[in-house]
Parts: C-alpha cells; structure tokens; sequence
C-alpha cells in the first residue's frame, strides 16, 4: 500500500509549521498512520545555510538536503503512511530560483528536473500553499521572537518577491493557493477540505 505526501509551504511567517503540526494532529486523532517532517531536515547543512551567501550553493545545499530527505521519506510511504512535509521543493523554486539571479542563469526545467530528482521521482499528492502578505508575514516573525532556522530569508522586500515566485509555481503545477492571512482555526479547515478529498 502506497501512502500520500503533502506538502504545506509558502513564506516565511505564512504559517507551514503551525498548519503541519495541526494537519499531523488531526490525522494522528483520525487514526490515519502519519509522519510528520521538515525541511530542511539535515542539522550540518543548516548550519552550511546559515553561514553561506551563495545563492547557487544555497539551492544545491537544499537539493541535497531534499535528496537525503526524500530518502527516508521513501520508506514510510511505501508502509502506507500519509506523510506531511512542512516545506519542500516548492520553497527552493520560489526562494533560491525564482527570486534570485539564478533565474536569469539556469533553465526552469532544469531545476524542477532537479528537484524532481533529489525527490526520487515522488510526486506529490497535494501541494498546499500558504498565501500571506509579507509585511503581515513579518510582523508574525518579530512576534514569535523564536529563533528562525535561516534568518536571512526574513527581509520584507525579498518575500514580496518569493511570494511573486510561489503563486506563479502554484498556477503553473496547480497547487492549491490558501489565504493564510485568516485566523489559524480557518486555515486549519480549509487544508482539512482539501486533505479528506486526496484521503
């Protein structure tokens, strides 16, 4: 039995890791088998990511990361899991293609074909993205006063353009675009819509 992967991502302070752990949760009290994981997962290359200002080694170092990931990630769906994976290859094409200059360097599909790679050839199930305006995004940013995992993502005038990249991506792949500027509850029954239909 070959279980589902879904992916909720969007930027940072849109609210993946808040909606993954209520999505993990609901699944865990509906008695679905369910894995929660994130990205980026390897602690070293984190630290690579945070000391780096390449934005080509950054989209390597996410790739590489995705390819150990994707690894594990492997295993639990072919025991049937339904695994939920707040971000993944969607934030490398909005944050490290789409809004640096590598978009204006490297073909498109080369690097979907990459990442594609990296996830073994995993497709998706569902793909949700969480659409926030960054000057909303960041106020809950300066709130949370919580450690961010990469702090050099979280510049107002850069989201506005990773945002740019993540709706463009969603309507090229059909993703599902949710408004995630409502409050968490409503967020929450919207990706559980759109969950049940995939389950």
């Amino acid at each position: 039995m070959k279980g589902k992967l879904i992916i909720i991502d969007g930027i940072d302070g849109s609210g993946t890791t808040t909606q993954s752990e209520l999505l993990y949760n609901f699944l865990k009290a509906n008695k679905i088998k369910t894995f929660l994981s994130k990205e980026p997962s390897n602690k070293e290359i984190i630290n690579l990511l945070r000391k780096n200002q390449d934005e080509f080694i950054d989209m390597l170092l996410f790739i590489i990361d995705r390819s150990l990931h994707y690894k594990i990630l492997e295993k639990y769906l072919k025991d049937g899991y339904t695994i939920v994976v707040d971000r993944s290859f969607p934030s490398t094409l909005a944050y490290q293609y789409y809004s640096t200059n590598l978009r204006n360097k490297i073909k498109e599909e080369l690097v979907v074909f990459l990442n594609h790679l990296a996830m073994r050839h995993i497709q998706p199930d569902l793909v949700i993205i969480l659409d926030v305006d960054p000057s909303i995004a960041i106020k809950r940013l300066k709130k949370k006063k919580k450690k961010s995992t990469i702090k050099k993502f979280e510049k107002l005038d850069f989201l506005k353009i990773v945002r740019k990249g993540f709706i463009y991506f969603a309507k090229k792949f059909k993703w599902k675009i949710i408004d995630s500027s409502k409050t968490i509850p409503e967020v929450h029954n919207e990706i559980i819509k759109e969950v049940l239909k995939i389950l």
